[in-house]
């Protein structure tokens, strides 16, 4: 009986060990937010969380040491800041681990699942995906209960996916480069009932102002601001903002 009481807890000191002792560098707050939806807490920034235009941040000294201190570097790939480290040939390119970020749920799986696999924290990666899933059915119930499933929305390119994922339908799609005055004529045509704009880069202004009648909302794909850390957390923000709660 003693012996197998030791046994487990060798194993729950093992597993701790295991969970506790990778430490995670990530690129930006998006990143990181799939970082700990995979079951990792011990996770570092690169951008700082509330930084509008997390993707645009470069390098300081102080990042190197980071960088060197880390056993795992989560990036997403349009990050400057991640350019400009593979440059780099003092950098341990075996650090790095790609993921895509998206708000199609399954996207969220595959990469937070990746980063588990790294990690083996594959069960507590699980149980994140299925809050995520929650998540997504609340706001999906949230948008129907509005009216507002498959109705024509106008949605900012960065934008698309959400709108898709929780049951609108976009039938335009602009930016993220400024809007032209062909886009204009073209976007103003559209029976959208709703304009979707990304908070990040925002280029609707010209859209809203032909399209007085149309409601408009500025949407999160970077969490850290808006009160946000999580997945969960933008996909609540983000359908407040849809439903007009």
């Amino acid at each position: 009986m003693k012996l197998i009481l030791l046994n487990i807890l060798l194993l729950i000191s093992i597993l701790s060990f295991s969970q506790e002792s990778i430490k995670v560098l990530a690129s930006t707050a998006w990143t990181a937010a799939y970082v700990r939806a995979a079951g990792i807490e011990n996770v570092e920034l690169l951008a700082p969380s509330n930084m509008l235009h997390p993707s645009e941040y470069e390098l300081s000294i102080d990042d190197f040491k980071k960088v060197d201190q880390a056993d795992l570097i989560v990036y997403a790939g349009y990050e400057v800041v991640m350019q400009e480290l593979q440059k780099m040939p003092n950098v341990d390119k075996s650090k790095f681990l790609k993921i895509e970020t998206g708000y199609i749920f399954d996207i969220i799986v595959e990469s937070i699942r990746k980063i588990a696999s790294k990690a083996k924290t594959n069960d507590l990666a699980e149980k994140s995906i299925a809050n995520i899933q929650k998540a997504f059915d609340v706001a999906k119930s949230e948008v129907k209960a509005k009216g507002l499933s498959n109705q024509p929305v106008i949605a900012h390119f960065f934008q698309q996916q959400f709108a898709r994922e929780v049951g609108l339908n976009p039938v335009a799609v602009f930016g993220p480069a400024p809007l032209e005055s062909y886009n204009l004529v073209e976007l103003s045509q559209k029976n959208a009932i709703l304009i979707i704009d990304n908070i990040h880069n925002p280029v609707s202004k010209p859209l809203v102002e032909i399209m007085k009648n149309v409601r408009h909302v500025e949407l999160i794909n970077f969490p850290g601001i808006k009160n946000t850390s999580s997945i969960e957390d933008v996909i609540r923000y983000n359908v407040k903002q849809i439903v007009g709660k």
